[in-house]
């Protein structure tokens, strides 16, 4: 049971009600969910978490694949289960393959057929076993990714670690039906 009651739209004041809009605009959802269903209640902070969200959601420099694989590694990090149940599908969508979501939820290390997908993996778990980056993983992921998409990917690391905290914390449960992450 989440430690905040569901938003509904008509129970906001005006300005709530059109950050409910415009967020509910990018998502196919049919009720506001996920951390958005906590941050709401802050609009100072759902605002510029929702512009955030969608450079990742919507104008992504890197590949959807990649997002998804960054964002799969933070579930899996932070034990995130509603975002796992809404990434994981997304990642196969956008492209991952089922072994590496499978070998994620396990905890394991993917054997990995794409080498822009092994460089993510080694970003990410570089990040969040050191908090750094080391001079070769850096230097491999720029000349990869460029300056732009090295920002994009520890940034897309650094948000969804924040929308994790958000839902734990919260304990916002996943939605019925998901994969479930334990």
């Amino acid at each position: 049971m989440a430690r905040v009651d569901e938003v509904r739209r008509e129970s906001l004041d005006a300005r709530q009600q059109q950050l409910y809009d415009d967020i509910m605009r990018t998502r196919p959802r049919g009720k506001l969910s996920g951390p958005f269903s906590v941050w709401m209640h802050t609009p100072d902070i759902a605002e510029p978490a929702n512009a955030l969200a969608n450079c990742f959601r919507v104008h992504a420099r890197l590949d959807k694949r990649l997002i998804e694989l960054i964002t799969l590694l933070m579930c899996r990090a932070g034990t995130v289960k509603y975002a796992w149940a809404v990434h994981e599908p997304l990642a196969r969508q956008a492209g991952l393959s089922p072994q590496i979501v499978d070998a994620i939820r396990a905890s394991k290390q993917p054997e990995f057929s794409r080498e822009d997908e092994r460089l993510i993996y080694d970003l990410v778990t570089e990040l969040l076993t050191t908090k750094t980056l080391s001079d070769g993983t850096f230097a491999q992921a720029t000349a990869a990714f460029g300056r732009d998409g090295v920002i994009e990917a520890v940034s897309c690391a650094g948000f969804y670690a924040m929308a994790g905290f958000v839902l734990n914390a919260f304990e916002v449960p996943p939605s019925p039906g998901g994969e479930v992450l334990t």
